[in-house]
């Protein structure tokens, strides 16, 4: 809710934001030099430019990239004073920017480079850098690639001065030739001597250099042309012709503390450079192994909402392929043949794909943290992603996000000032993209969700919560959890650089740690993602911000008009959306299947507790017996059932021992309520009945409370105790076996043979043994004789004679003879029944 902590935390942003705009002379690098000329601007020059030297770019490719000379800024501050700040350099026309032009051969690259002097070197013809303003201050022809320019005219003087003064724009009357070069006394080539061959193609290159004149303060303070004779020779229908000219090698307009080379590296020296690269590298294997794994674990353990998990993936996929399917289109794309653009096509893909899924398993891995840890805002996500939007909490947490990332602002600004560095764009790994993408608007907004939404789910949510699943102890967790998101942010996430190395972006985005740290634990994700999304957008917008030009500027503005509706919303929603209570509480699918499978293991263990309780725990106890059973379901419950029940005579003695095995169709639950169904209606006859009339009458009943595709055998034997005469009834069962005097075989009954259930009346019929002391009497369910071992060889019905003719019945207890036969084939079938297995042994 908002409150007057809120109001506080509003009022730190909004100090912030105004403390950053007071620190701005003297940390950015736009500050007092926004972007003047538009990429459209700048290709108009170029073209002009080229048209102007003597060539066309029709038939050739163009690459553009507005480039930020941060190192000269760091040598000026050497030599000037660290109190020299970027907005003085702008202030005084000092070229610490320029648009950097690459002019090339088209259609003949197969790769992609990292900047656009890698691109020169391949296949450029000319390279131009333009300045902030417009005006020309580098221009180098490959060395070995053909040269484009051509300037006729015999007098060496006259292309120089048409060069410098009309091509280029520089007033000459501005400047004097430095050292004893004369212009006058330079060499004028006239068409005769050209046609005697005193100068001829190849003659080594003219040098002029110019400096400014004292008294003169506008314009770079010195000018340097470099040209090389040229012949031209055309034989076609209008005759032999020749044109002698000069190509102009290179052009240079600098101050005296500048580089000759402008496009160096922005982070340090290359020894830190390295050592950053090599960081870089690692911390991405590392954090990227660390998502995969836990976020695969998720999956495989089902805790994973897919729809969400999949909106994630195709959003970032949609995002980051757009992006920079958008950046190469206006970059690389015309220098590409065909291998070249299914090489970008494929590159493009992978890359996105591999984020993609990388952003979608860190989601996976949070939530299912979160969740477990009742982060706040959860609930607010989950209303998000019911497509309830207009919710009193969403709209807290917009404003709170507002707050968080204007106090990010305000604190960077003041960690940067105090560290003495200035901070320059980098909002991807190509350095500074956006100004040379004419749709900048569009895909500004683009890469600032994009990178918001994979930095805050997978270097800050996840680090979070992984920290708190792992460290018990709040206060650590929160401390680890800060050093480790400072390191993550500096090389994965920051799309602001800072002109100190690799240990200054890492105070900086640890300091912005401690801020999202304490955003996510007060408040939440949502939160954060806002305050992210804001301190992203806000420095993104600063080289526009103050342009002169209303094309340039409404970047800026729009933007900032962009940035104001979720403020906006948050405090309508606030104030009139609906509680996130009133959305109602969300379960998600993972955790109702869960809830489903535990109900259901609840149910089966209680159905299992019923069975067994059906089942006698101790066999009866008698002067001429020795009754043991047992029951091993193959799955928690079965559909097999025993009992054994002794009767009692009028004068109270035990006369007689029934003894039932039954076994249901099917398996586990489906089985087991048959099975449960069964015993009762046997339960209530067995003490009186003998077990033909018991079969016989239980059928009906069975027959209709059961459906067609259930049927139950049953084998039931009464034991009279002083006549030792045994009765048994089967229907459909295995065959019960007996043992005398050493050989086992079997029980066979007399027709009918039916299970119970398959027909509505069937009259069972008795067979009686007389048994001898020292018999033994064996009932079993057919889980014995199927069972099978690791090759599926089934134990066999035939076996089960031979089993009991192995073991030592005569000496040994019913229990121990139990224990065996359950020893036997639960070794046979190395522990894993097929089918429930259920006997009876009974001794005399």
């Amino acid at each position: 809710m908002i409150n007057n902590r809120s109001y506080i935390l509003l009022l730190g942003g909004l100090i912030g934001i105004l403390s950053y705009f007071l620190l701005r002379p003297e940390i950015e690098f736009f500050s007092d030099g926004p972007i003047q000329k538009t990429r459209t601007e700048v290709e108009a020059k170029a073209r002009h430019l080229a048209s102007d030297l003597g060539f066309s770019v029709d038939s050739l490719a163009l690459y553009f990239n507005l480039q930020q000379h941060a190192d000269y800024v760091e040598s000026l501050r050497d030599s000037m004073g660290k109190d020299i700040t970027p907005a003085d350099l702008n202030k005084r026309n000092a070229h610490i920017q320029s648009w950097e032009t690459v002019i090339g051969a088209a259609d003949e690259v197969q790769t992609i480079f990292g900047t656009g002097g890698e691109l020169f070197k391949s296949v450029g013809r000319l390279k131009i850098h333009f300045s902030n303003n417009g005006n020309v201050i580098r221009v180098n022809a490959h060395q070995e690639n053909p040269n484009p320019t051509f300037v006729m005219g015999d007098s060496v003087q006259a292309v120089a001065t048409y060069v410098v003064g009309d091509v280029m724009g520089y007033n000459l009357r501005n400047y004097e030739l430095a050292g004893d070069q004369n212009i006058d006394s330079l060499l004028t080539i006239t068409e005769g001597q050209q046609a005697s061959g005193s100068l001829q193609e190849g003659d080594e290159a003219l040098e002029f250099n110019w400096q400014r004149k004292a008294g003169v303060t506008t314009g770079p303070e010195m000018l340097r042309l470099r040209l090389s004779p040229v012949v031209r020779e055309f034989d076609n229908e209008e005759g032999f012709r020749t044109e002698f000219g000069y190509s102009t090698e290179q052009f240079v307009a600098k101050n005296r503390l500048e580089p000759e080379e402008l496009n160096r590296g922005v982070d340090g020296s290359e020894d830190d450079q390295l050592w950053y690269n090599y960081i870089f590298l690692i911390s991405i294997l590392l954090l990227a192994i660390l998502v995969f794994i836990i976020g695969l674990q998720n999956v495989i353990k089902g805790k994973v909402e897919k729809k969400r998990a999949l909106f994630v993936f195709l959003i970032i996929l949609a995002a980051t392929y757009g992006w920079r399917s958008i950046y190469f289109m206006y970059s690389y794309n015309p220098f590409l043949n065909n291998i070249g653009m299914f090489a970008v096509t494929a590159n493009t893909l992978l890359f996105s794909l591999v984020l993609a899924l990388y952003g979608a398993l860190a989601y996976i891995s949070w939530e299912a943290l979160a969740r477990s840890q009742n982060q706040k805002q959860v609930d607010v996500i989950d209303a998000l992603w019911r497509r309830k939007f207009f919710v009193s909490e969403t709209g807290a947490a917009l404003v709170h996000g507002f707050a968080i990332g204007g106090i990010a602002i305000g604190l960077f600004s003041v960690l940067v000032y105090l560290s003495g560095e200035f901070m320059y764009q980098s909002d991807s790994q190509f350095g500074y993209a956006e100004a040379s993408i004419p749709l900048r608007l569009f895909t500004i907004n683009l890469s600032t969700w994009n990178n918001a939404l994979v930095v805050v789910v997978a270097q800050i949510g996840f680090v979070y919560g992984i920290l708190n699943h792992w460290i018990k102890k709040n206060w650590l967790a929160a401390l680890i959890a800060i050093v480790l998101i400072g390191f993550f942010d500096t090389v994965l996430g920051r799309m602001i650089g800072v002109s100190g190395g690799a240990g200054i972006h890492y105070v900086l985005y640890t300091g912005l740690a401690i801020i999202f740290v304490y955003a996510i634990k007060e408040y939440g994700l949502v939160t954060v993602l806002t305050a992210f999304w804001l301190f992203s957008a806000f420095f993104m917008i600063q080289p526009y911000l103050t342009a002169p030009k209303t094309e340039i500027a409404y970047v800026a503005w729009v933007e900032l008009g962009v940035m104001l509706i979720p403020l906006i919303y948050g405090f309508v929603a606030y104030r009139f959306g609906i509680s996130v209570s009133e959305v109602g509480e969300y379960t998600p699918e993972y955790e109702e299947r869960r809830a489903n499978h535990l109900r259901v293991e609840r149910e089966i263990e209680i159905a299992r507790e019923s069975q067994y309780k059906l089942m006698p725990l101790q066999p009866p106890k008698a002067d001429g017996i020795d009754v043991y059973g047992f029951f091993l379901p193959s799955f928690e419950v079965g559909g097999d059932y025993f009992d054994y029940v002794l009767s009692e005579g009028e004068n109270g003695k035990p006369e007689a021992l029934t003894m039932a095995v039954v076994d249901v169709s099917g398996k586990a639950m489906r089985a087991a309520m048959p099975a449960i169904f069964t015993s009762g209606l046997l339960l209530s006859r067995m003490k009186e009945d003998k077990p033909a009339k018991i079969l016989s009458q239980v059928t009906a009943p069975i027959f209709f409370r059961t459906d067609k595709r259930t049927f139950i055998t049953c084998a039931l034997a009464r034991y009279e105790l002083e006549s030792r005469k045994i009765s048994i009834a089967n229907a459909g069962h295995c065959k019960p076996i007996l043992k005398r005097n050493g050989v086992a075989e079997f029980v066979h009954n007399s027709d009918p043979k039916y299970p119970l259930g398959i027909r509505e009346k069937v009259e069972y019929q008795d067979q009686e043994i007389i048994l001898k002391k020292g018999d033994f009497f064996f009932m079993y369910s057919d889980g014995l004789p199927e069972a099978e071992n690791e090759q599926g060889e089934r134990f066999g019905f035939e076996e089960v004679p031979r089993l009991i003719e192995s073991i030592d019945t005569e000496t040994l207890s019913a229990n121990e003879i139990a224990q065996e036969i359950k020893r036997t084939i639960q070794k046979f079938s190395n522990y894993q029944l097929v089918d429930d297995t259920t006997i009876i042994c009974l001794k005399v």
